[in-house]
């Protein structure tokens, strides 16, 4: 496995991987999100929306997704962080691990640094511990306590590293103020540039490799990874956000599914095959046409909401079936485990995706009965 994998499956294993011991969080969302300054939260903070600002004092864990991520308070514990553009001005108390296009820290970090992106700048008092990063372009200007090992298009080093350094690049470049205490290895099409004061200590060790595919894998590895890693933290906060607004309808959802899992899949197959096709026959006639676009949205909606109630539906069955607790549990902590294991199946050729299909089939049959009662009800 290559430093890039390494780092991205670091990065992956950080998001999923939300402490279980935790025993209270708050959530923040919205289209701009928000974590005051002079606040202080003695629990983890969960936060997602278009622009994400953390400025107060975090005593636990900060997971956060969005298009702009901010973290400008300190945070005691582990900061976990997905987006488009990402800053880190605030202090990590333990592990940071980041995914994104454009990637900034300049913050002292506790432990350990995992970071995937496209352009990714590491700066500030230094890392404790050992800094994987995979990205196109990956600047390292702060010291590091233990090994680096970066991987993507261009690496450029410049600050003090006590331990071993390995790269994969296109371009390996070190720094006037690269002080490599360890060995240095790297692989790349072209030997590494060594300014003008840049020192290892160890030994060196080089191997030329191809550019074109090596450039060619890296970014679709960086690319795939971060478009997982969005995917899955965005389904698991959409997941969370509706079962906990609607937790009532949640766990009679997960209770019917269970009970006639066969008799909601029908209704779920049947709304699935009538509506689009009624939907596309409205648009042949110019006064069934609102009709028929209107149909289709519906559809589209439907299924968006029935791959977000899916993860709800496997966390709370597939924690009863291993815990087994006297009732169907909705928390977090089910719904973190029902994303994962449809994360799983995802991954299974044909067998896992018909899984999920009927999964999502149920939970739209479940979802359509409920709604025709409350209808009857209304009348």
């Amino acid at each position: 496995m290559n430093n890039l994998s390494r780092a991205a499956l670091a990065v992956f294993i950080g998001a999923v991987c939300v402490p279980a011991l935790a025993l209270a969080a708050e959530m923040r969302v919205g289209e701009q999100p928000s974590f005051p300054i002079d606040a202080v939260l003695a629990d983890d903070l969960y936060m997602a929306g278009g622009n994400v600002t953390s400025g107060g004092a975090i005593e636990g864990d900060l997971v956060s997704a969005g298009g702009t991520v901010l973290v400008s308070g300190d945070v005691s514990a582990d900061a976990i962080l997905v987006g488009g553009t990402i800053t880190v001005i605030g202090s990590v108390g333990d592990d940071l691990r980041v995914g994104g296009g454009t990637i900034t820290v300049q913050s002292a970090v506790a432990d350990d640094v995992l970071m995937g992106g496209g352009q990714i700048t590491l700066a500030g008092p230094g890392v404790g511990g050992d800094a994987i990063i995979g990205g196109g372009v990956v600047r390292i200007d702060a010291p590091v306590g233990g090994n680096v090992q970066a991987g993507g298009g261009e690496v450029y080093i410049n600050a003090r590293v006590a331990g071993d350094v390995s790269v994969h690049a296109d371009k390996v470049t070190l720094g006037p103020q690269a002080h490599i205490q360890g060995n240095f290895s790297y692989s790349s099409p072209n030997e590494a540039t060594l300014e003008d004061g840049a020192v290892v200590r160890g030994e060196t060790f080089y191997e030329e490799s191809p550019s074109a595919r090596r450039s060619v894998a890296f970014g679709l590895l960086a690319f795939l990874s971060i478009a997982f890693l969005i995917k899955f933290v965005a389904i698991f906060i959409s997941a969370l956000i509706l079962s906990l607004v609607f937790k009532r309808y949640a766990q009679e959802l997960v209770t019917r599914a269970h009970a006639e899992p066969w008799r909601y899949l029908i209704w779920g197959l049947v709304f699935m095959i009538v509506l689009p096709v009624l939907s596309i026959a409205l648009l042949v006639t110019l006064i069934g046409i609102p009709f028929g676009i209107i149909g289709l949205l519906t559809f589209v909606i439907c299924m968006i909401f029935a791959a977000i109630l899916a993860p709800v539906v496997i966390g709370a069955v597939v924690h009863k079936w291993i815990w087994k607790p006297d009732t169907y549990q909705i928390s977090w902590r089910t719904i973190l485990l029902g994303t994962f294991v449809y994360f799983l199946l995802k991954l299974i050729p044909f067998l896992g995706s018909l899984v999920l299909l009927g999964v999502m089939l149920i939970a739209l049959g479940v979802a359509i009965n409920i709604k025709k009662e409350a209808l009857r009800e209304w009348r």
